[in-house]
């Protein structure tokens, strides 16, 4: 299983949709292998299907990969840009007799598919216009078809329905995987020299860009056995096989867009990338500490230690690992990505509180006056006029004197709750005052960040409201 030489790895999305988690999930663990082992990183963009490609999609992945901070070696490869190479590689398979064109309409092939169910058989093309015998005669036999037959053919691989060979490899995650060779079936390969679909396309890409080791999601396993077919009618080194346990659901069914958003760039608004990028190293392994960096993450990454089985998706744990790196954050750098206009002082009591950057203007009320009905004012069913009182009380501490430190105003407060019996009846008509909410940071860290102008006039609004 190992390779020798210097080892490389790619990622290889298709733009025909968003960069999404399970594909960034795959980029970060080549990006982790090919930091471990001293290799490179390459990035293909797989657009041979043209009817679906959109730049937009390229765009999308490209800056989602750049947020996240894997970055690869070296130039973008571009499959449409690759046309002449698939022709070559398809014309030496069809001039070898290891590949020929089919000219079997969809009805027939259906028809097939058919009557192989009713036999309990595993659905697959046994092609009439294959042959046995020389290559002359696979050309005698397609271009006499050519004139009979107005269907457009496709390209496929000869495949041996009466093998009794077992195509098999030894995956890196999950050991030895096989399939009986006969039940593969003469697969396609391209629609036309110039279209080449994806197995085929997959492998001469591989092929020369001489990747060492492929790892992907365990979706791609299906399509291993046709690639190592390829593979050896090319005359082609197989490289490593390494298949990633899908991402799923907390309902444990695959991750779709009903969990929630898959595309990455959705997650910018809320998360710091760093954070991302830790939460997407769990789903598959397991690191010697929570709080870990790409760099280190490489440090200790091994193939064989990735998980088998399936990595759920907790959104619990990747807010809760947001919120440590944004407690992490400098003041200036906090107020950069929420373009913040606040001072330095109130950024703490944001931060040591925020799992989501979108959730930032939960704490407006350190810049906006609140907005609340009076009802939010009332502890515990106490009435109107004892809360009232209680707001007076603490009206008269921050008015009759000048400011004060947090250590000394708390020890007012709370001589002002001894007096009522209630602690909660001094600090929670206090808190809904200033902050219009029912949870938020200390209401003496936030008096002391507002100032005692600001402190005043939002206990009169608070005594108005109980005064209508």
């Amino acid at each position: 299983m190992e390779k020798q030489g210097k080892i490389r790895v790619r990622i290889a999305p298709s733009p025909t949709g968003s960069l999404h988690i399970g594909t960034a999930r795959t980029a970060l663990f080549n990006w982790l292998f090919a930091r471990k082992n001293g290799g490179e990183f390459i990035l293909r963009i797989e657009d041979t299907d043209l009817e679906r490609s959109d730049k937009k999609y390229e765009e999308n992945i490209i800056e989602g990969l750049k947020w996240l901070g894997i970055n690869w070696d070296g130039l973008i490869y571009h499959q449409s840009e690759r046309l002449d190479v698939y022709e070559k590689y398809l014309k030496q398979l069809l001039d070898s007799g290891k590949a020929f064109w089919c000219y079997h309409t969809a009805e027939e092939l259906e028809a097939e598919k058919t009557v192989q169910m009713k036999r309990k058989e595993p659905p697959r093309h046994i092609c009439g216009y294959k042959t046995q015998n020389s290559i002359r005669s696979i050309r005698q036999l397609a271009e006499a078809d050519k004139t009979q037959n107005q269907e457009k053919g496709i390209i496929r691989l000869a495949v041996d329905e009466n093998s009794t060979r077992v195509v098999h490899f030894n995956d890196a995650i999950r050991g030895q995987i096989e399939w009986e060779e006969k039940l593969i079936g003469d697969f396609s390969l391209a629609k036309d020299l110039r279209t080449p679909l994806y197995n085929f396309a997959v492998v001469v890409d591989d092929t020369d860009m001489e990747i060492t080791h492929v790892i992907r999601g365990e979706d791609h396993i299906s399509n291993t056995p046709k690639q190592i077919l390829i593979y050896e009618a090319l005359g082609r080194e197989l490289p490593v096989f390494a298949h990633l346990p899908l991402i799923l659901g907390n309902d444990k069914s695959k991750l779709s867009k009903r969990h929630g958003a898959t595309s990455v760039m959705e997650y910018k608004k809320d998360y710091l990338p760093e954070a991302l990028i830790n939460f997407m190293g769990f789903l598959g392994f397991t690191y010697d500490k929570e709080i870990i960096n790409k760099e280190e993450m490489a440090e200790e990454f091994d193939l064989a230690k990735v998980h088998k089985s399936g990595a759920v998706f907790d959104v619990k744990k990747l807010n809760w690992l947001n919120s440590q790196y944004i407690k992490r954050l400098a003041p200036s750098e906090f107020k950069n990505l929420t373009d913040l206009k606040v001072s330095d002082a109130v950024i703490p009591l944001i931060t040591e509180r925020l799992e989501k950057l979108s959730d930032v203007n939960n704490f407006e009320y350190f810049w906006k006056t609140p907005e609340y009905d009076k009802e939010l004012l009332i502890w515990k069913g106490f009435s109107l006029d004892k809360i009232k009182e209680s707001l007076e009380l603490t009206l008269n501490t921050f008015g009759q004197r000048e400011w004060i430190q947090q250590e000394a105003l708390r020890k007012y407060l709370d001589a002002e709750a001894e007096q009522l019996g209630d602690r909660g009846l001094i600090y929670w008509p206090l808190r809904a005052a200033l902050t219009g909410q029912e949870k938020s940071p200390d209401p003496v860290e936030i008096a002391a960040v507002l100032g005692k102008d600001e402190v005043i006039k939002r206990i009169n609004t608070a005594i108005d409201k109980l005064s209508v």
